[in-house]
C-alpha cells in the first residue's frame, strides 16, 4: 500500500472508532480563559474540567506537555500521523452569539504542521467534528506570529462545542496554549485591522482581490495538507492564480508588524 493510501485507509479507519476522556456534565460559560497551568505532564487525554479529550482508535495522541509552553509550565500537546485527536472545549451560552471570538497560540516541533478549528456536536462521536478553518503552522517557538484568532458563524448550531483537531495529515507534533473565548470588544487597534482582510469572489476561478493591501508584507497559498504553494511578495489588490488547479488552498496575510490572518480560499 502507497503513503496516499495508507493515510487514507488510516483517516477513514480514525474516524469509525473512536473512544472519549468524557467529563461530567458541566454547566455553560460566556466565557473562558485557559493556560492548562494547572494540569501536569503526560497521562493521555488530559484536559481541564468540563473540557473533553477524544482519542481515535489507532494511537490518537493527545497529551499535556511541560515542552517550553507559551505561558509556564503546561501547554496541549497533540500528534500522530494518520492519527486523530480532537480537544473540545466547555460548554458555551453563546457559541452562535457573533459577539465573542476565540484566540489561542500554536506551534510545531517540525512543520509544517496543521490542525483544524471547528466545532463538535456530540462528544461521544468523533464523526460530527466540523472544520471552521485549517491552520497551517510554520513557527517551531512561541512567536509573534503563534496567536491565532477565530470568528465562529451564527449559523453553529447552539449546542455544539467548540473543538481543535489534529488530523493527522502531517508529521508534526503540534502544541498549543492560552486558549481564550472573550467578547470581540477585546481585540486591540492593530487585531481589528488584521480582521479587515477580505477576498472576494470566493469561490473564485482565476483572478482573487483582496480588500486591503498596505499592511501586507507577504502571502503565502498552502494547500489542505500544509504543502507551501507560494509565496507572493508585495502583494497587489488583485492576484492572478490561474496556475493553480482547483481545490482548496489557504491564504495566509503576513502583515509588517508580524501579525498573521489566514483565509481559506476555494478554485473552482
Amino acid at each position: 500500500m502507497n503513503k496516499n493510501n495508507f493515510l487514507f485507509a488510516g483517516l477513514i479507519t480514525a474516524s469509525i472508532f473512536s473512544s472519549s476522556v468524557l467529563k461530567a456534565q458541566c454547566t455553560a460559560v460566556s466565557e473562558f480563559s485557559e493556560n492548562f497551568d494547572t494540569l501536569s505532564c503526560c497521562a493521555m487525554g488530559v484536559v481541564p474540567s468540563c473540557w473533553d479529550s477524544i482519542l481515535t482508535a489507532g494511537g490518537g495522541n493527545q497529551i499535556i506537555s511541560s515542552t517550553s509552553p507559551a505561558s509556564s509550565p503546561s501547554n496541549v500537546y497533540q500528534t500522530g500521523y494518520t492519527k486523530i485527536s480532537i480537544v473540545v472545549m466547555p460548554p458555551l451560552t453563546n457559541i452562535n452569539a457573533g459577539t465573542h471570538h476565540f484566540r489561542f497560540k500554536a506551534r510545531v516541533n517540525s512543520g509544517p504542521g496543521l490542525l483544524e478549528f471547528g466545532y463538535i456536536t456530540n462528544v461521544a462521536d468523533a464523526s460530527t467534528f466540523v472544520v471552521l478553518q485549517s491552520i497551517t503552522i510554520n513557527n517551531s517557538t512561541y512567536d509573534s506570529t503563534s496567536e491565532r484568532i477565530f470568528d465562529v458563524p451564527t449559523t453553529v448550531p447552539a449546542n455544539a462545542r467548540l473543538a481543535i483537531r489534529n488530523p493527522g495529515t502531517t508529521w508534526a507534533g503540534h502544541y498549543w496554549d492560552d486558549a481564550v473565548w472573550e467578547p470581540k470588544s477585546a481585540l486591540s487597534t492593530n487585531d481589528l485591522k488584521l480582521n479587515d482582510f477580505k477576498i472576494y469572489p470566493n469561490p473564485f476561478t482565476d483572478i482573487i482581490t483582496i480588500s486591503e493591501t498596505d499592511d501586507i508584507q507577504n502571502l503565502k497559498i498552502t494547500d489542505v495538507s500544509g504543502r507551501l504553494i507560494k509565496t507572493i511578495e508585495k502583494a497587489s489588490s488583485k492576484i492572478n492564480l490561474n496556475d493553480l488547479k482547483p481545490g482548496i488552498y489557504f491564504i495566509t496575510f503576513k502583515q509588517k508588524d508580524g501579525k498573521s490572518q489566514t483565509i481559506k480560499a476555494i478554485k473552482e
